[in-house]
């Protein structure tokens, strides 16, 4: 990646829907340059170009990150069922204490209440939950940019270096 295609991919992180010819006249590139750099960066995995759905808009206003701890021998299958929650929005492997971190997207406390004891505690191999309110979230993933020296180093997609 160059200074080029950098440039392209803050245009598009600050507003996904601009098109290529205003980000080509913005960089004074013939929008064919553009169109295929965003057409490489999109095929090689770089980026993904969508929309970010805002839960409050649906009434979907409370965030809770739910740590899990699974049964020896069951993780697989707790992580099968926990991938079928439409509620949930994020689901790690973690380590230390807990198996699997989940952030779950839910109405109000209620509904909280009714997904932990009658959805969530029902999972098989689920031996405890630690869930944390997140009352405010001040940045998510969809906002992350790499630091400028993360385009000057090579990359190989797989997640290590």
């Amino acid at each position: 990646m160059d200074e080029l295609d950098q440039a392209i991919i803050k245009f598009l992180h600050e507003d996904g829907r601009m098109p290529s010819a205003e980000i080509a006249r913005e960089l004074k590139q013939s929008p064919r340059t553009v169109q295929n750099r965003i057409q490489r960066l999109v095929d090689q995995g770089v980026i993904q170009i969508s929309a970010v759905v805002s839960p409050a808009a649906f009434g979907f206003g409370l965030v809770v990150d739910i740590f899990c701890e699974i049964e020896p021998g069951l993780l697989d299958q707790a992580i099968e069922e926990l991938l079928k929650i439409p509620n949930v929005t994020y689901i790690s492997i973690s380590t230390g204490e807990e198996d699997i971190n989940l952030q779950v997207i839910l109405r109000d406390s209620s509904e909280l209440h009714a997904f932990i004891t009658q959805r969530l505690h029902q999972v098989m191999g689920m031996q405890r939950t630690r869930t944390v309110l997140l009352p405010r979230i001040l940045k998510s993933s969809h906002q992350w940019f790499p630091p400028d020296e993360a385009f000057r180093q090579p990359t190989d997609n797989s997640g290590s270096r």
